[in-house]
């Protein structure tokens, strides 16, 4: 089979495999395509009266809610599509269907969940722009090449910490907590330069900040982050991505095994 006909064959794969995976998970129910909206919408509003009560002007634009949207989205997609990485590569293989590798199943769940994200991204800012607010992009294409930026990273991240938990199974225990550790701490509620030193230092380990303040660097005209360190980001993303690979590769088959 040439290289094309191959690319092809798989393109249809991951496709199918995708398709299923949302009607799984949504299962036809209108309900189910509400709340992937209306659940970060949820997360704009309670961060909107419980750290902005009484005070009507955001660090950088004119509503909190857009502010808030431009940060929490971002890192709820890297979550949920990091969990769905993970979760398809802890799973037994498809004995019944040979032809599909596990590296199908994962670019399918990744597929969905990044596109799923960007879907959820628009329509809120369209809905908040319906409202009334701003929430237009300065440039919207820098805005959706840093977005792709996040689906790599979170790619990388999850196949990065599935390779540790073959390695030292106990930390599939602390996934909970790194992963919330890390949503907690990707700066959403505010922006890097008006932290305190000390706090600032500590939060800049985390790489959802750097991207964060990027996007927000393309979405509001005249905001640039003086901390945002965008070498520390593609470094880590492309360590995380080689060693992630690796690793996969490395223990497929050990992984088959323990969970046959």
């Amino acid at each position: 089979m040439s290289i094309a006909n191959s690319a092809v064959l798989q393109f249809r794969t991951i496709k199918t495999l995708m398709l299923r995976r949302f009607r799984t998970r949504y299962g036809g129910s209108r309900a189910g395509y509400a709340w992937a909206i209306v659940e970060p919408l949820a997360w704009v509003f309670v961060l909107k009266f419980g750290l902005a009560h009484g005070s009507s002007q955001p660090p950088i634009g004119t509503s909190y809610e857009v502010f808030f949207t431009t940060g929490v989205v971002l890192a709820r997609t890297w979550r949920a599509v990091t969990g769905a990485v993970v979760n398809t590569l802890n799973r037994k293989p498809r004995l019944a269907f040979p032809m599909i590798t596990r590296m199908d199943d994962v670019l399918a769940v990744w597929l969905l969940e990044f596109v799923t994200g960007g879907v959820v991204m628009v329509l809120i800012l369209t809905i908040l722009g319906i409202w009334g607010f701003d929430s237009a992009p300065m440039d919207p294409l820098s805005c959706i090449i840093i977005y792709c930026c996040l689906g790599i990273f979170s790619f990388a991240f999850g196949i990065f910490f599935y390779t540790v938990i073959v390695i030292a199974p106990f930390m599939k225990y602390f996934k909970g907590i790194i992963f919330m550790a890390m949503f907690f701490t990707a700066g959403f509620a505010t922006v890097l330069d008006r932290m305190p030193p000390a706090f600032r230092d500590f939060i800049s380990w985390n790489p959802l900040v750097h991207l964060i303040e990027w996007f927000r660097e393309g979405f509001y005209h005249g905001y640039e982050c003086v901390n945002r360190d965008l070498e520390y980001f593609f470094t880590i993303t492309l360590a995380f991505l080689l060693l992630g690979l690796a690793g996969e590769r490395a223990f497929r088959r050990r992984a088959t095994l323990a969970r046959a």
